[in-house]
Parts: C-alpha cells; sequence; structure tokens
C-alpha cells in the first residue's frame, strides 16, 4: 500500500491519499451523512465499518480520502475494486457470518431485507454484465465542501492507480432518477452512460463506465 500522498493541492491545501485504518470510523459518518437513505446507511455502522475495512485490506481494493492538509479533517472519500467478482467471493468465503452479525439490527427492524443483502454479497453473479470488472464503489463529499473539485480529484487519483495497472475500464452504478447532480458529476467527468437497467425492487440505475486512454489508444 502506498503510504504517501498521491496528490497535494496547495491552492486549496487539499491532499489525497490511502485511507488509515485510524481514518474507517470518520469514512464511515461520512457515508451516512451523504447517502442517509441508502440501502448499506440503512444496514448500519457496523456493517459500513466491516465493508470499508474489508475495500482497505483487500489485495485488490483501494479507499482514497481526501482530508485538509492544515487540520487532517476527511472532506472526502472513494473506495474501488480491481476485480469485482473476486472481491465478493472473497467477503462470502470469509467474511459472510460478520456482515450477517453486522447488519442483525437492520434485520430485526425489516427482516423483509434479507434477499436484497443476499444479492449484494452475490454480486459476481451479475458482474458479467456490468461493462467492467474494476468498480467504483462509493464516492462522498462532505455537503459544505461541494463544489470545489474534490470529488474530480479522488476520481482521478483512483483511476491513476488502476491505470498504471493496466486495467482497461472503471464502471459504477448510480441511481437513474431524482439524481440529477450525481449523473450530471459522473456525465462532466468524461464517463459514459452504458445501459439503464432495473433491480429487482423496481430501482432504476445508470451504469457508467470510464476507459483507460492508454488501453484505449491501443485497441
Amino acid at each position: 500500500m502506498r503510504t504517501i500522498p498521491l496528490f497535494i493541492s496547495p491552492s486549496d491545501g487539499i491532499r489525497i491519499h490511502p485511507m488509515l485504518p485510524a481514518d474507517v470510523a470518520e469514512v464511515v459518518r461520512l457515508h451516512i451523512a451523504c447517502f442517509p437513505q441508502f440501502f448499506l446507511t440503512f444496514l448500519g455502522s457496523d456493517f459500513l465499518t466491516l465493508l470499508y475495512r474489508n475495500i482497505h485490506s483487500d489485495p485488490q481494493g483501494l479507499v482514497l480520502v481526501a482530508d485538509a492538509f492544515h487540520n487532517r479533517n476527511i472532506e472526502g472519500f472513494i473506495a474501488g475494486v480491481e476485480q469485482q467478482s473476486g472481491f465478493y467471493k472473497r467477503l462470502i468465503d470469509k467474511q459472510k457470518w460478520k456482515f450477517a452479525l453486522a447488519a442483525s439490527q437492520a434485520f430485526v427492524k425489516k427482516p423483509g431485507i434479507a434477499p436484497r443483502l443476499l444479492r449484494a454479497l452475490q454480486r459476481p453473479a451479475q458482474v458479467q454484465e456490468d461493462a467492467a470488472e474494476a468498480c467504483l464503489m462509493s464516492i462522498a463529499v462532505r455537503p459544505e465542501m461541494q463544489g470545489k473539485g474534490i470529488g474530480a480529484k479522488l476520481f482521478d487519483a483512483l483511476c491513476r492507480e488502476f491505470f498504471e495497472k493496466g486495467i482497461p475500464a472503471i464502471c459504477l452504478t448510480t441511481d437513474r432518477d431524482s439524481n440529477e447532480q450525481a449523473n450530471q458529476f459522473y456525465q462532466k467527468l468524461g464517463l459514459k452512460r452504458n445501459r439503464c437497467f432495473f433491480t429487482p425492487e423496481g430501482r432504476a440505475l445508470n451504469e457508467y463506465v470510464y476507459y483507460n486512454p492508454k488501453t484505449q489508444a491501443r485497441s
């Protein structure tokens, strides 16, 4: 794992670097603050803590944080994996009972979430339909810091790390409806919408893909 900052911007005092174990709690708080109505947030902080720790420790995972250079406050983060199928398979093989325990309080509140959680942890079954194996799993910037380019810098840093390894493309999904800000953000970064599909719950999702310019140029 890289231990030096990937990016430092003297003009705005922001640096981007790999998440440290001590950063996990703040990353989880930021996730909850930015995605209050989302399924993963409903599963609770214990579940999110386990998830981000696993992405951080996985050989193909990467979590980057953006902090203020003068006070080290985390203003945003991004998380991704190089190969979705391998990552989720490792979660199922080694961590399924820990995730079940972490989500137990959510199960008590709403037992009907069990099928949705199982589908989320069994994503290898649907990865073959995705535009790329590499996946941006989440990105968030503190609300009061949005519009300052932090999200774009996080995305650029993640792409740089993945593309240096020869990964041909990165994909992500986001809500199609009532989500104009996120969709416009990804389009502005140069991501292309690959498809729109519906979850079993009827949620409409846009899938975006961003290609490695070096491997695309050679093809």
